[in-house]
Order: C-alpha cells, then sequence, then structure tokens
C-alpha cells in the first residue's frame, strides 16, 4: 500500500513538472508571437529554429528537474535564487544585444513611414563597398526599393554579398535559439524551486 502511494506520489510530481515545463514554454513563446514578434526570425524555415529551441529547452527542464528532485534546503533555495538571477541577467543582456541586431540587419519592405502588416520583414547582410556607397543617409528599405525589391537585390549582391546575408541570418537564429532558450529556463528554474521549497 505505502509503495502504492510513493508510486502515486512519484507520478503526481512528474505530471507536475511536465506541466510546469510545458507551462513555461508556452509562456515564453507567447512573449515571441506577441509583443516580441519582431524578434522572431523573419524567413520561412524559421519554424525549425522555433522547434529546436522548444526540444533543446525540454531536455534542459527535464534535466534540471532531476537535479531538484527533493525538497531544497534554505541554502540550496538561496543557491538556486542567485542562479535565477544570474540567468535573468544573462537573459537580459542578450534580449539587448539581440534587440539591437534585429534593428541593424532587419528592415521591412516596402518602405513607410510607420510599420504595417502589408509590410514584410527581410534579412540583410553587411553593407559592401558599393553598398556603403549607394545606401548614404537612405534607410535600407528605401535603397532596396528603388533597386527592385528584396529578390532581386539578394539575387544581384547589389547591396550585400549572399554570403554575408547568410551568415546574418545564421547569426539571428542561433540568439533566438539561445534568448528562448534562456527565459524559459530561467522561468522554469525559479518556479520549480519554489515548488520544491514548499515541498513537504
Amino acid at each position: 500500500m505505502a509503495t502504492t502511494q510513493q508510486d502515486t506520489g512519484h507520478f503526481s510530481g512528474l505530471v507536475a513538472i511536465i506541466a510546469s515545463a510545458a507551462a513555461a514554454s508556452v509562456a515564453v513563446f507567447t512573449l515571441f508571437s506577441s509583443f516580441l514578434e519582431s524578434l522572431v526570425p523573419p524567413y520561412q524555415d524559421s519554424k525549425t529554429a522555433v522547434g529546436f529551441a522548444t526540444f533543446g529547452t525540454a531536455i534542459a527542464l527535464l534535466a534540471l528537474s532531476l537535479v531538484m528532485q527533493r525538497k531544497l534546503s534554505t541554502t540550496s533555495a538561496r543557491l538556486v535564487s542567485l542562479v535565477c538571477v544570474v540567468l535573468l541577467f544573462i537573459s537580459v543582456s542578450l534580449f539587448g544585444y539581440y534587440q539591437d541586431f534585429t534593428r541593424t540587419y532587419v528592415y521591412r519592405f516596402p518602405p513607410a513611414s510607420l510599420a504595417s502588416e502589408s509590410q514584410t520583414r527581410h534579412v540583410r547582410g553587411e553593407l559592401h563597398e558599393n553598398g556603403r556607397s549607394y545606401v548614404g543617409d537612405k534607410a535600407i528599405a528605401q535603397a532596396v526599393f528603388e533597386l527592385g525589391g528584396p529578390d532581386y537585390v539578394n539575387s544581384k549582391g547589389l547591396l550585400w554579398n549572399e554570403a554575408s546575408s547568410l551568415k546574418a541570418v545564421s547569426r539571428m537564429e542561433m540568439l533566438y535559439i539561445i534568448l528562448a532558450m534562456l527565459l524559459t529556463t530561467t522561468l522554469f528554474t525559479a518556479g520549480l524551486a519554489v515548488w520544491r521549497v514548499a515541498k513537504p
């Protein structure tokens, strides 16, 4: 009887951990699909990055749940709290860098004074010498518009070369995955720590 109750308790705890992990993941990716939508990689294969971030986060959360199986002592709780603060600081710093990166290498087309749903987001590369000469003080979107549009500019390498553009896409994808995993792990770790401290 005692064994059955113990197994039931372990099962209930596992369900709670899985539910908490799912809730943390949903919360973070809801942020990216709402007011942080501008930070989602703007290309067709971006779902791959989202899927990888979700899978990687799930592994990290399960590993954390194995490490934190028992009720936490006061010392352990303080240590976990410190880890959460450090993770949060790293997340905020990375968020700032990622936001600056997207503002530099992502542009909206066609050009407009205000962003609208009719515009599409595109990733550009580092401007080469001819690109810098042509753009000058113009907005990237305006220069691309004058030269025939994103597809034509990219295929002809009029403002940047293809390798540079692919490098920017890869960096943006990696930053997005790391940021999503950090935010989710921080949120889950804090929630799991609170639960373990309160666990009888």
